[in-house]
C-alpha cells in the first residue's frame, strides 16, 4: 500500500461535473465519516482514498445524469483519525497529520501492555464496498515483511489473549465500534488475507 491520504473528519473536497456544473458541490467529511452532497444524500466516504470515494459517489449521480463524468479534489486536508483499543496503555482516538503504520499507532497509544497478544492484533476496516473487514497482523512483524499502513477510520484492537474466532469476536465488538459510520455497514468478514490488504 502507498501512503495515500484517506478521507478523514474535517477534510473538505469539491465534486465537479464538467458537463453538468449545476451538480458541482463542496462538502466536508463529518465526524462519522459521512458527507451529504446535494442530489446524493448521505454517503460514507471516511477511510476511503479519493479514487475509492469517486467510485462510490459516481453511481449515485448516474441515476440522475446521462453523463456522470466527475472529479473529486481535496481542498483542505484534516488529520487522519484512528482508534486504538484493547490491551494498550492509552486506548482511544488518535489523530495524525501523516499516515500511520500499525506499530506507530500502537506506540502513540502508549504501547501494548505486558502480556498482550501482540501476534494476534486485529485491524478492523470498511472496504470500498462499505463491508466491515478484520485483518490479523503482528506488531513485531516477521523479518522481511513491512509494518502495515493504516487508513483513516481504522480500528486497531490489541487483544489480551489470542482471539479464538474472529467472526465471533466481531459479532459482539462491531456493535460498539467507535465510529458511527462503521455501524451502518454489513456483517463482518475475514475473507481477504491481511498480507494482500495491509502490506
Amino acid at each position: 500500500m502507498t501512503p495515500e491520504h484517506t478521507l478523514s473528519p474535517g477534510d473538505v473536497f469539491e465534486i465537479r461535473f464538467p458537463f453538468s456544473p449545476e451538480f458541482n458541490d463542496r462538502v466536508t467529511v463529518g465526524e462519522d465519516g459521512t458527507v451529504s452532497p446535494k442530489f446524493a444524500g448521505s454517503v460514507i466516504v471516511g477511510g476511503l482514498t479519493v479514487p475509492e470515494a469517486t467510485a462510490r459517489l459516481k453511481p449515485l449521480y448516474a441515476k440522475r445524469l446521462k453523463d456522470a463524468e466527475m472529479s473529486l479534489t481535496v481542498r483542505l486536508y484534516a488529520p487522519e483519525v484512528f482508534w486504538v483499543d484493547g490491551d494498550v496503555v492509552h486506548p482511544g482516538i488518535i489523530r495524525s497529520a501523516v499516515p500511520l503504520t500499525l506499530e506507530r499507532a500502537v506506540t502513540r497509544a502508549g504501547g501494548a501492555k505486558p502480556g498482550a497478544a501482540t501476534d494476534d492484533v486485529l485491524v478492523i476496516r470498511r472496504d470500498e464496498n462499505g463491508t466491515v473487514q478484520a485483518y490479523q497482523a503482528a506488531l513485531a512483524a516477521p523479518s522481511g515483511s513491512s509494518d502495515p499502513l493504516l487508513k483513516s477510520f481504522d480500528v486497531v484492537y490489541v487483544p489480551k489473549t489470542v482471539i479464538g474466532s474472529v467472526n465471533d469476536f466481531l459479532a459482539t465488538y462491531a456493535k460498539g465500534l467507535p465510529f458511527a459510520a462503521t455501524l451502518q455497514t454489513p456483517a463482518p468478514s475475514t475473507t481477504l488475507p491481511p498480507q494482500r490488504v495491509l502490506h
